[in-house]
C-alpha cells in the first residue's frame, strides 16, 4: 500500500512539472471586438488574435525594445517596435504584417481598407525588471481607412 501511494505521489509530482514546464501564454480564440469599441482602443497581447468584423489582427511579437526604462535618464525616449499581422477570414493567405512604432514613424499602417494604429506599448521597460517576449500588449486603434 505504502509503495502505491509513493508511486502516485511521484506520478503527480512529475505531471505536475511536465504541464508547468509546457505550459505557454498561446491564446488561440481571438477576442471580438465591435466596429466602435475597436475605433476607440483595444489591447491585444503578445501572440493572441482579435476580431473586428471579417478582419482579424494577430499580435505576433516585439521584435525590438530600445525605450529609455522608467528609472534611467536617457538623451532619447527610444522606440518600441510591434509586429501585427491582418488578414480577412475568407482570404488568410492575403496576411499583411505591420512594424508600428511607439516614437518614430510607421505609427500605424493600412491592411483590407482599414487604418490599424499602435497607440501604447505595454509594461515600459524598467533595469529592475526585464520584460518577457510574451509579456508585452498593445493598445491599438482600428478605424476604416480614408
Amino acid at each position: 500500500m505504502r509503495i502505491r501511494y509513493m508511486r502516485d505521489l511521484a506520478f503527480m509530482a512529475v505531471s505536475l512539472a511536465v504541464a508547468a514546464c509546457t505550459s505557454t501564454r498561446t491564446i488561440t480564440e481571438p477576442v471580438v471586438y465591435s466596429q466602435a469599441e475597436a475605433a476607440d482602443s483595444v489591447r491585444i497581447q503578445v501572440g493572441q488574435t482579435i476580431a473586428v468584423g471579417d478582419l482579424r489582427i494577430r499580435f505576433d511579437a516585439v521584435p525590438s525594445d530600445s525605450r529609455c526604462p522608467s528609472d534611467v535618464v536617457c538623451i532619447w525616449e527610444g522606440d518600441g517596435v510591434a509586429t501585427l499581422v491582418a488578414e480577412r477570414v475568407a482570404t488568410p493567405s492575403s496576411a499583411v504584417s505591420l512594424n508600428l512604432h511607439t516614437s518614430i514613424a510607421p505609427k500605424s499602417g493600412e491592411a483590407h481598407g482599414f487604418k490599424i494604429e499602435l497607440l501604447v506599448l505595454t509594461p515600459y521597460p524598467s533595469t529592475k525588471s526585464p520584460i518577457k517576449p510574451d509579456g508585452y500588449s498593445a493598445w491599438i486603434r482600428i478605424t476604416p481607412a480614408g
